[in-house]
């Protein structure tokens, strides 16, 4: 630049030059590089060039020498204000360069037809997919149908567990697909006809995961009540883990792994011993895995003489919660002595454990000071509770709830009396017992010290884990269904989403992403796309929602692609 020259000069040279589409009276268009300059106080416009001359019409011509006439204005402003190499597009693009006319949408013409979750339905159908559930149904009329709607209400369950009826309403307004009600009621009586089929795919997809090998499998019970009050053959009265008394209900027991993965369950009427459970699940799992190398573990409801005898007759190893308080007066008085001992050897003992012999098997016992301190506060709350009915030392057992466990505290001056008074003697001896566990294992071998053993027993927690997600985050229950195949196909269908749950969650940790059902769902359910239809040229996009890092490292997780660029989806 020439010195004490004005660079506002070059400036406006660099500004003043843009491409004219001129029309003539033939209808032709002429295609003109045109510059502004000021001549006194006045701004004229001068023809650098022409670029080209086509009939109106001929709009892919037209449009083509008019990006012509752009790189040609590139390149005269770079021949006086360079840029550096590769910057001239954007040093000297033009601030207002003309938008091609096949690509402009004008956004007042633009409705939104659908917003799809897909964020869920990407991920969870990837799932499915790996869990070979995509032919579940093998049997009667249109499968492929029925495959296709058991996927639609099975993820449906995992975003939004409501009724069958509110399924497909949701299923239409948020993924644009028409269901039948009457054809979901008809593919779940399929479902109910394909129960091992299913039960079994997901079986062996959990032990692919764990290479054949499940060291410790959980075992547990539980209820799930319905909207009614009538039995019949599978809803019955029962204990109800729920304290819904009133309540029909059935009875689920679950067999999983350490990782929460399921292996198999199986129902029973609700009015069913939960103790007669665990012999006919192991019977069904035995017939399609080999329990010899597992170690199946369960509460104390299974310590009975007959489930203990027959696991050792089928040479199942099991690690089962044993109720101290019912064995022999020589071994419990052996064991409270014990660790009356050696707490007042060390006033501050922590924790103690010790071998038994009982039946030939290993009684494992151990002693907690803060377990002894919850079992302390939790009778002290019932004596309280019990004390604040009380009428001149009484009670009456009409004012005391069934299941809290406070009557076990009551001494009856007579039988049938409807009145009792505090067992002093009783809570004494309850008080002995505080801090005290025990668990009974057939495994007597010295390759798992007594730690090992409570330490694989602890883990039973992931079951009350697997239970809570299907109750309250699968809504498993309360079930608005009657019928024994609706019953059934419906807890399968909350067992299929749990399965998917499960192995996406081992996935996510097996990639150090350490996330529970709650946080994925609500992860991925803000992962939307929105349908957008050009009212004008009815032109289709989709929009994408903004993507979150834990979102792409999700996806990343299962080798998905993410979608997070506006396109096109018609022409």
């Amino acid at each position: 630049m020439a010195q004490g020259l004005d660079c506002t000069f070059f400036n406006i040279i660099l500004e003043s030059m843009f491409v004219r589409i001129v029309k003539k009276n033939d209808n032709h268009v002429s295609i003109r590089i045109v510059e502004n300059q000021r001549i006194g106080d006045k701004v004229k416009q001068k023809t650098v060039c022409c670029v080209g001359h086509f009939h109106k019409d001929n709009v892919e011509k037209i449009e083509m020498h008019k990006r012509i006439a752009e790189e040609m204005i590139i390149k005269i402003k770079n021949e006086i204000n360079p840029a550096l190499p590769g910057m001239e597009e954007i040093v000297h693009a033009s601030k207002k360069r003309t938008p091609v006319k096949e690509n402009t949408v004008n956004v007042k013409c633009l409705e939104e037809e659908a917003r799809i979750n897909a964020g869920l339905v990407d991920v969870f159908s990837h799932a499915y997919e790996q869990l070979d559930l995509e032919t579940s149904i093998d049997t009667g009329y249109r499968q492929e149908d029925s495959n296709e709607l058991l996927k639609e209400i099975v993820l449906s369950r995992i975003s939004d567990p409501v009724s069958k009826r509110k399924s497909v309403r949701n299923i239409e307004q948020e993924q644009n697909i028409e269901l039948d009600l009457d054809k979901v009621y008809r593919m779940m009586d399929k479902v109910y006809t394909c129960q091992n089929r299913i039960k079994d795919k997901i079986r062996v997809s959990t032990l692919d995961l764990l290479n054949q090998k499940v060291d410790v499998a959980f075992f547990d019970v539980t209820t799930l009540y319905f909207e009614s009050f009538t039995p019949d053959e599978l809803r019955n009265f029962g204990f109800s883990k729920d304290n819904k008394f009133k309540e029909t209900q059935v009875m689920l027991a679950l067999i999983s792994t350490t990782e929460g993965l399921p292996l198999d369950y199986e129902l029973y009427p609700g009015n069913t011993y939960e103790g007669n459970t665990l012999i006919t699940v192991i019977e069904q799992l035995e017939k399609r895995y080999n329990l010899s190398e597992t170690f199946i573990v369960a509460d104390r409801a299974m310590f009975t003489h007959a489930n203990l005898s027959k696991l050792d007759e089928k040479k199942v190893k099991f690690i089962v919660a044993a109720k101290l308080k019912i064995l022999n007066r020589t071994i419990k008085g052996q064991i409270v002595a014990d660790i009356a001992l050696v707490k007042a050897e060390n006033s501050q003992l922590e924790k103690f454990v010790k071998d038994y012999e009982h039946d030939g098997r290993r009684l494992v016992v151990s002693y907690s000071k803060k377990r002894a301190e919850k079992d302390k506060k939790d009778r002290e709350r019932l004596i309280e509770r019990i004390k604040k009915k009380m009428t001149n030392g009484k009670v009456r057992l009409a004012d005391l709830i069934n299941n809290t466990g406070t009557k076990k505290y009551l001494k009856l001056e007579s039988k049938g009396a409807k009145e009792a008074t505090l067992n002093l003697e009783k809570i004494e001896q309850e008080a002995q017992w505080d801090g005290i566990h025990g668990v009974i294992t057939n495994h007597l071998s010295n390759d798992l010290s007594s730690s090992e053993i409570l330490k694989r027993y602890t883990g039973l927690w992931q079951i009350e884990a697997v239970f809570r997600v299907n109750k309250h985050d699968l809504k498993m229950r309360p079930i608005y269904h009657w019928t024994t195949k609706r019953i059934k196909a419906h807890i399968l269908i909350c067992f299929i989403a749990y399965s998917l749950t499960s192995f996406i969650r081992y996935k996510l940790n097996k990639k150090n992403i350490k996330l529970s059902f709650e946080e994925i769902q609500n992860e991925l359910s803000r992962l939307e796309v929105s349908i957008v239809k050009d009212k004008k040229t009815g032109r289709k996009f989709v929009l994408p929602s903004k993507i979150t890092e834990l979102q792409r490292k999700i996806y990343n997780a299962f080798n998905l692609t993410i979608n997070d660029k506006i396109k096109m989806i018609n022409k």
